[in-house]
């Protein structure tokens, strides 16, 4: 960390101008990284940057920067930037990409945020929209969803969720929203200007498997105190129950979702979700 140089002049550091991706390791395997790592072209065709390695030395490169650091379980982060270019708004031809990959020791969050479950709170930043910002590139420029994650620490909050602009809801600042209402999944469909995450794709996945009816679709905030459970993921904090929620237009400032506890259908879909990563990670050997 001493020895690492990142030019003051580049662009990632100027303007957010570059992607990145999140993973995490379990007993030294990276968990669904072939999915990270394609994510990573994605969003990086999408601003036109191109990637200066191929899909397997990127996979290389993160199964190294694991061992390097002699880690097993850890949180990676893989950084893209356009590269040093000098000051001023339009890209140069012959800039040349910064690849910045780092890893630290993880393994999970407290375990009572899923005994007892977490808070959310619906805040007033609204999500930039799709027509400015494509939502399926996890770029570096994270500004509108930080002053939506103050918004919410200013409200004592876990996690902040934001409102699309004609006031649906969309997602987290680092997660995707997920409700249970009758034993049906709800969760905010891709059009609502969501990023579609990694692990909100395995979790559809795993309710398909258990039998558990999903619909995507259009959800206003009031909807979340109809509904009987409610949970947020991401690839860290895999599913994390949400058992109160503050910031909606209403006299009292909190409510309790559902019966204020962990409900059943987010307790199987966790367990599941554990026992597919245990699945994974023993059966395969680290990307070399």
């Amino acid at each position: 960390e001493q020895e690492a140089v990142v030019s003051v002049y580049d662009r990632g550091f100027l303007y957010g101008d570059g992607v990145f991706e999140t993973l995490r390791a379990y007993q030294g395997s990276i968990f669904k990284v072939r999915e990270h790592v394609f994510r990573l072209f994605q969003s990086a065709k999408a601003i036109s940057l191109t990637i200066p390695s191929t899909p397997d030395e990127i996979l290389k490169i993160l199964a190294q920067t694991l061992k390097a650091n002699h880690l097993k379980d850890a949180r990676i982060r893989i950084t893209l930037s356009r590269g040093p270019d000098g000051i001023g708004l339009e890209p140069k031809v012959s800039s040349f990409p910064t690849i910045v990959v780092t890893a630290k020791a993880f393994s999970g969050h407290p375990e009572k945020y899923y005994e007892r479950g977490v808070d959310i709170a619906v805040v007033k930043t609204r999500k930039i929209p799709a027509a400015s910002l494509d939502p399926r590139v996890k770029s570096l420029n994270y500004l509108n969803h930080l002053l939506a994650k103050m918004e919410a620490q200013r409200m004592g909050a876990f996690e902040g969720i934001l409102l699309n602009q004609a006031g649906y809801l969309s997602e987290g600042t680092v997660s995707n929203l997920f409700l249970v209402k009758r034993r049906q999944l709800l969760t905010p469909a891709p059009s609502c200007g969501i990023l579609e995450g990694i692990t909100r794709q395995t979790v559809l996945e795993l309710a398909h498997k258990a039998g558990i009816p999903v619909k995507e679709g259009e959800f206003r905030p009031d909807e979340i105190l109809d509904s009987d459970e409610c949970f947020i993921s991401n690839t860290t904090m895999e599913l994390m129950p949400v058992v109160k929620i503050s910031g909606l237009d209403t006299p009292q400032p909190a409510h309790l979702i559902g019966e204020g506890r962990i409900g059943p259908t987010t307790g199987l879909l966790l367990k599941a979700y554990r026992e597919r990563v245990m699945k994974k990670v023993s059966g395969h050997s680290p990307p070399v």
